[in-house]
């Protein structure tokens, strides 16, 4: 019987080291586990953060783009209404002898009207209103009314 128990001792002697390896095996699967889960959670949101970040880079890519066709077409307009300043330029540039004209060609239909009037003799129809008219349609004919934009 002592010998029965003597084994029965050692067989339970091993079968508890079997049992704390087996213990410690699951302790280190157990933590291996863990850390995979951990590794597959960051993964998960680093590929949620990914997605977001590429819905964020096309958003700004077709930003980009519309702000790049704004600036085309704005710039577009920029050079039309340059071309329509330089043009109004030249317009006033050319109204300017317009105007002297007129004012010459005034003071000279009043030389021409004096001189052919006699001493004393006042005529009814005022040239002066005359040549404001001719002036008025030369400065139409030129695009800008008298002259001034």
């Amino acid at each position: 019987m002592k010998q029965e128990e003597a084994q029965l001792k050692e067989q339970l002697f091993l079968y508890m080291d079997k049992f704390e390896e087996f213990q410690t095996t699951m302790a280190k699967t157990n933590e291996l586990f863990t850390a995979f889960k951990q590794e597959t959670e960051k993964k998960t949101i680093r590929d949620k953060n990914y997605k977001v970040f590429q819905i964020k880079l096309e958003r700004l890519e077709k930003l980009y783009k519309a702000l790049q066709i704004e600036r085309n077409e704005l710039s577009e307009k920029l050079g039309i209404l340059k071309g329509q300043v330089s043009v109004k330029v030249a317009d006033v540039d050319l109204a300017v002898p317009v105007m002297h004209s007129c004012a010459d060609l005034d003071s000279s239909n009043m030389l021409n009207t004096s001189s052919k009037r006699a001493p004393g003799v006042h005529l009814e129809a005022d040239p002066k209103g005359v040549n404001e008219v001719k002036c008025y349609s030369k400065a139409l004919s030129t695009g800008s009314p008298l002259g001034i934009d």
